[in-house]
């Protein structure tokens, strides 16, 4: 026995993990229906697993697309902002109006993820030209309007570094009412990826994390405790091709990047698909199964930076007198996410 666990019961492991594990609970991210659709911004550094994500919420009936915004994170901004225009126009989207926001963090570094995604952010994989260019407003500007205009409070899926958000929440802080929801993919209750403190895109502007954290808008993460369950491998990839679609050949390709670079790095013959489990969890009520934690963001400069610091544990969090601030996604059926991609990408062109 180990902190209460039989640990005999748990097979292979690499660590023992923390003394608290929280169960899962109730959900407070709403969902859309065919017949309801959720209203939804992505908000997006694309990017390998962003391209699935972005193909995803096209494909389902029950998510409107209002909009793609950028932010540099997994290539530079200028590079995720063309690969948003041309991922939509293949995706038969030219409808969905895409624009730019902030190239860098607020504070710090820039931080770049092109060793994983490639130098364009989308591998090798060639996209035809999209017909249409980038707002001029601007990615704050037009989440800020989309906001304003919209009858029903809108849902966003930011799943790259969180420098629009913040932004938005600053410079508009009386908008943060007509946010249904964030569902941001980033963060981890246990070890990062890009640092063995941190995730990517929570690294990539701790700062903005921060003020995302602290803004009282209904949050969920979707962080690496469960995107490393959202696995394809080659069968999977091929599913996807097989589907007989120019957009499942294109999400074949990528994901054949992705799986081509995990075997040269570590051996391992799956890929995790992290930005489409933060859409998944928005378009079915049970896919994700999520526990509430109390989430701050380590935005000191020491080995921890970047860290989201996640304490779900009840009676200490009486005893400080904190509350939970966020869903974490705890759990996810691989085989059940794959049929979801592999059918969404049957549905477009």
């Amino acid at each position: 026995m180990s902190a209460g666990y039989n640990v005999e019961d748990w097979g292979p492991v690499h660590a023992i993990p923390t003394y608290h594990r929280a169960g899962a609970g109730e959900r407070t991210a709403p969902y859309g229906t065919p017949e309801h659709p959720i209203p939804l911004i992505i908000d997006s550094d694309p990017g390998l697993d962003d391209a699935l994500a972005i193909g995803l919420a096209c494909a389902s009936p029950e998510i409107r697309l209002l909009a793609v915004t950028t932010v540099g994170g997994n290539a530079d901004v200028t590079r995720c902002t063309e690969n948003a225009l041309r991922l939509l126009h293949a995706y038969g989207r030219d409808d969905v109006p895409v624009a730019e926001g902030a190239a860098g963090a607020i504070l710090g570094d820039v931080v770049r993820a092109t060793e994983v995604h490639g130098t364009s952010g989308i591998g090798t994989t060639q996209l035809p030209e999209a017909p249409n260019q980038a707002l001029p407003e601007g990615a704050v500007a037009l989440i800020a309007r989309l906001l304003a205009e919209s009858p029903e409070p809108v849902a966003i899926a930011p799943i790259g570094p969180l420098t629009n958000i913040a932004l938005v929440l600053r410079i508009h802080p009386h908008l943060a009412s007509k946010i249904s929801h964030l569902c941001l993919m980033g963060g981890s209750i246990g070890e990062g990826n890009t640092t063995a403190s941190a995730e990517f895109n929570i690294l990539a502007d701790p700062e903005a994390a921060d003020v995302v954290f602290r803004s009282g808008v209904p949050i969920t993460m979707i962080g690496l405790d469960v995107t490393h369950q959202a696995l394809l491998d080659r069968r999977a990839s091929q599913r996807l091709r097989d589907t007989g679609t120019r957009s499942g050949a294109i999400a074949a390709e990528l994901t054949d990047y992705a799986l081509d670079r995990n075997l040269e790095w570590s051996g391992s013959l799956t890929t995790a698909i992290h930005d489409a489990v933060a859409i998944a969890h928005l378009l079915s009520p049970d896919m994700v199964a999520v526990a509430r934690y109390h989430v701050v963001v380590d935005t000191g400069h020491g080995p921890a930076r970047g860290r989201t610091v996640c304490d779900g544990l009840p009676f200490r969090l009486r005893r400080k007198g904190m509350e939970a601030n966020a869903d974490v996604g705890i759990l996810i059926e691989r085989s059940r996410f794959e049929d979801l991609l592999v059918n969404a990408f049957a549905k477009l062109p």
